[in-house]
């Protein structure tokens, strides 16, 4: 991670680029060839014609024949071989960084800056990375259209110099050109990718939250809110298209009328009789050849160059962003600070009744969204939230330590959490994401882990039970030994969200946040989950965040956040009664 920090867009490209060079050079070395051999064959077509042809010299006329299908068969042969080390390399490229940007964006230590949307990180893993990897692009395929124009160059010198000084110089200085006029294509590139970016993390949130935003009868302004970020990414994607057309276009043209320029050059020499037949027909089958080359150089330095540039500035971002918690060296355990008043000569001397520590403190907590929030939870506590989808994400993110507070503190039996190695957040709390996944092995193993969760306060069975997964134990093969997939497509969704809910119930950390644990569940198993709420965190600081009032009924008492603030709190009936706007989010 210390070398993210100081990269810039374009050394990351080239730095995931140089990560696979073991197959980017040889893909490079191939498509060299195979531009060369393209530039040979009609340099061997003039001379079939000049010696063979126009001498009427058979021999010759074999041999030129022969080695012009030597070039053919090398031609063909670099570009297969070229395509194969070529895709090998980006897509080897493109999963070093995927991974890369994966485990930044699941670090524990969490993001310092701002809380990052679902969407924003699909959007960076996936198509901002892609268009990082294929920047890897610009370090085969125009080194081997330079060389072709290179090679056009000396061939074209050779048979008449002006016309090869007009190419070797007139190619850089164009491309000079061409790069510069890509700066506006870059910028409205980023423009476009950063609005696509805000659509999609609107739309992942909103899915997310769908049962929340149902509750609060607000889905029809978040499909407004969506509608216009999409609208706006919509014209901005148009304007970016138009302005890589522009570009294109004005290469295209800028660059056949180069080459019609030297063409009509060698055909007034050919005229003079400066140059032979099978000259000039060199010289014309060589100004079409690196026609090619010259255009792609164009489309290469502007428009994939810019797409890569802006998608390297948005990967960077999320790998150059603060964590929540900076990783301390040679820290050992966290020490509970009543530690020191527990034993030793001073307490014993003058021991002192302590007031007993709440199993979770929240006081003073803001955020991106949040204001001010304070509340205690003591254990075998059940505390129901209420809040908007942006309000629960962050308070969620906030109480398992993925996200820094800017202002206020968490501790778990008085514990600061912001002073607890990221690697051992997780025995302190238990943070259950809104999504169910799973991972490849049992049932168990799923719950408990491969070898189960040391210090658990109960078994996979007790937390399965509790999250009422027992009818779909009886449905599979092998039961609690029944092996499943990553995707767990053996199972339905709100089955995954019971084994995600059994997995947190099986945790052995004192203090468990829940975020719609049953979102996906039926009303009657929803209500067997909630009546088995009590027992199954009776020795734990429980917070569910939620809209169900299946759950939020059992709960000793509910805070209600609005615009980031605690605007309500009290248990589920006072609350149904003495507040209307509580009542509409949960009917």
């Amino acid at each position: 991670m210390a070398a993210a920090q100081t990269t810039g867009p374009r050394r990351l490209i080239v730095q995931t680029a140089m990560s696979v060079r073991r197959w980017l050079a040889p893909a490079t070395a191939l498509f060299v060839s195979h531009q060369l051999c393209e530039v040979a064959v009609p340099v061997v077509v003039g001379l079939v014609i000049d010696r063979g042809i126009v001498d009427r010299d058979v021999p010759q006329l074999a041999v030129w024949v022969a080695v012009l299908v030597a070039v053919f068969v090398l031609l063909a042969w670099s570009y297969r071989t070229g395509v194969y080390f070529l895709v090998n390399g980006i897509q080897r490229a493109h999963h070093e960084l995927r991974m890369r940007v994966s485990e930044r964006s699941l670090d524990p230590r969490g993001f310092g800056d701002r809380q990052r949307p679902t969407g924003e990180l699909l959007g960076v893993g996936g198509s901002d990375v892609q268009r990082v990897a294929f920047g890897g692009l610009l370090f085969v395929h125009p080194v081997a259209e330079l060389a072709a124009v290179i090679a056009a160059g000396v061939v074209l010198i050779s048979i008449a110099w002006p016309l090869g000084v007009a190419v070797i110089l007139g190619g850089p200085l164009f491309l000079l050109l061409l790069d510069r006029f890509g700066r506006h294509l870059r910028t409205r590139a980023e423009d476009q990718q950063r609005l696509t970016a805000d659509s999609a993390s609107l739309a992942a949130n909103a899915i997310a939250g769908f049962r929340t935003l149902t509750a609060l009868g607000a889905t029809g302004r978040a499909a407004r809110s969506y509608a216009e970020a999409s609208q706006r990414a919509r014209v901005a994607a148009i304007a970016t298209r138009r302005a890589e057309a522009w570009f294109v276009g004005v290469s295209s043209t800028a660059t056949g009328a180069f080459v019609v320029a030297v063409g009509l050059i060698a055909a007034a020499l050919a005229a003079q009789g400066s140059i032979t037949v099978g000259q000039l027909i060199t010289v014309v089958g060589v100004v079409q050849v690196v026609m090619g080359p010259m255009e792609a150089l164009a489309v290469n330095v502007g428009a994939v160059w810019a797409r890569s540039g802006a998608s390297a500035k948005r990967v960077l971002s999320l790998l150059q962003a603060p964590y929540a918690r900076e990783p301390r060296e040679g820290e050992g355990p966290a020490v509970d600070p009543r530690a020191e008043t527990s034993g030793g000569a001073s307490a014993r001397e003058h021991p002192t009744p302590a007031r007993p520590t709440p199993a979770l403190a929240v006081s003073g907590l803001t955020g991106e969204h949040l204001r001010e929030v304070s509340f205690t939870v003591e254990r075998g506590e059940i505390i129901g939230v209420v809040a908007d989808a942006h309000d629960a994400a962050e308070l969620v993110g906030l109480l398992g330590g993925r996200i820094h507070p800017p202002l206020g503190t968490i501790t778990v039996d008085g514990l600061p959490l912001a002073e607890v190695d990221a690697d051992r957040l997780h025995e302190l709390v238990t943070a259950a994401p809104h999504a169910a996944h799973t991972v490849p092995g049992t049932v168990a193993a799923n719950v408990v882990g491969v070898t189960g969760v040391a210090g658990a306060r109960r078994s996979p069975d007790d937390a399965l039970a509790a999250a009422a997964f027992e009818d779909v134990l009886e449905q599979l093969p092998n039961g609690i030994r029944t092996p499943l997939d990553g995707a767990g497509r053996t199972l339905s969704g709100g089955q995954r969200q019971r084994l995600a809910l059994a997995r947190a119930l099986a945790a052995p950390a004192p203090v468990l946040v829940l975020h719609e644990p049953t979102g996906s569940i039926d009303a009657v198993t929803e209500q067997h989950i909630g009546e088995r709420m009590r027992t199954a965190t009776a020795q734990r600081a429980t917070v569910v965040v939620c809209s169900n009032p299946q759950l939020l009924v059992r709960a000793d008492r509910v805070l209600v956040l609005r615009d980031g603030s605690i605007a309500a709190e009290g248990t589920h009936e006072e609350l149904m009664s003495t507040d209307l706007h509580y009542a509409e989010a949960v009917a």
